[in-house]
């Protein structure tokens, strides 16, 4: 009889794909039998396949971004394939970070689940998961309950502290690039539930604003509307090898996605959310001084003002080892969770 305890990741996209990474290699070192599940979206499954070499992938689900595709290949029949799965392998436990089908898959097969979260705006999204979990867990954002606990830190500190990310410049010299001379643009696809209200482009609606001498990377979502943009900027074929250093040299980070920009701050360098959502994750590095939010082009005057800026790096280092000090290391956090369960 097999002894191995046995654990199954959810992931829906790649922000999520970072914040299993560690603790997945981890258990997996350990000896545990661990199942990566992931949703069929966008470059996801091609990540996937990069970064997690050597685990059980199994592709669940899929969403080609329209409602109706969410709601049923990326809900309804993956709770379908969930339960079957649950059934089949026998996990010990399930961890996510906001997935209601798997969630509710745990609660009928009485196997338990916990999800590390950063979203508390999502209010029926999350009413949900509590009622289907075992515990979520958010950064110190939200009121505790028998539900709900927190960590001190964001999520993206799983894989971007100093502890568990070491920048190097070789992927500078793959787009001939100097370090902290260019700057990192993120434009996400309002196609995703999370950004179905916001205007589609945003960056592209206001790049030839932004100062026309400047380098720039540019990572896309949607590849379609390259050419929308200035000719000269350098657009991303993902899977990078190492974007978190690409963002890490850069100079300013700029994007209309929550998470990169969030991403960008952690790692030091100034950046602007310009996207619509206010959330309070973002809230935690406003605060602080490391993160800007300017809707739309209302970023544009700060980015061509950042643009100039020589950049510093003694600041960067000393932001980093600010929140390595005040923070918790989310690896170690989500292991302690893990183990609590008894198997």
């Amino acid at each position: 009889m097999d002894s191995k305890k046995k654990i199954l990741f959810d992931i829906k996209h790649p922000a999520q794909l970072n914040l299993f990474k560690g603790i997945s290699k981890e258990l997996l070192d350990e000896d545990w039998d661990v199942t990566i599940c992931y949703l069929e979206r966008g470059k996801l499954p091609k990540i996937i396949q990069s970064e997690y070499k050597g685990f059980q992938t199994i592709a669940v689900g899929s969403s080609r971004g329209t409602k109706w595709s969410i709601l049923w290949d990326g809900n309804i029949k993956r709770t379908l394939v969930f339960l079957n799965l649950i059934r089949k392998n026998k996990y010990n436990i399930c961890v996510a970070a906001s997935s209601i089908p798997l969630a509710l898959a745990c609660k009928i097969s009485k196997i338990p689940i916990i999800q590390f979260y950063d979203d508390p705006e999502r209010g029926k999204i999350n009413n949900l998961n509590a009622t289907f979990s075992d515990q979520l867990f958010f950064p110190p954002i939200v009121e505790r309950d028998n539900k709900t606990s927190t960590f001190n830190c964001l999520k993206e500190w799983s894989y971007l502290s100093p502890r568990r990310f070491k920048p190097s410049t070789d992927i500078l010299r793959k787009y001939s690039l100097q370090p902290h001379q260019y700057v990192f643009i993120r434009e996400v696809s309002n196609k995703s539930f999370n950004y179905y209200e916001q205007e589609d482009a945003i960056v592209c609606s206001f790049s030839k604003e932004i100062d026309k001498n400047t380098t720039v990377v540019l990572s896309l979502e949607d590849k379609s509307i390259a050419n929308k943009f200035p000719k000269h900027w350098i657009v991303l074929e993902e899977p990078v090898g190492d974007i978190h250093s690409l963002i890490y040299y850069s100079k300013l980070v700029i994007s209309s996605g929550d998470s990169m920009a969030r991403e960008g701050a952690m790692l030091g360098v100034p950046s602007v959310y310009c996207g619509i959502r206010k959330m309070k994750a973002n809230e935690m590095l406003m605060d602080i001084g490391i993160l800007e939010h300017f809707p739309g082009n209302e970023a544009v005057k700060f980015i061509n003002e950042s643009i100039i800026k020589n950049f510093d790096e003694s600041e960067q280092i000393r932001t980093r080892e600010q929140l390595l000090n005040n923070w918790d290391d989310m690896v170690v956090f989500m292991k302690e969770q893990i183990h609590n369960y008894k198997y």
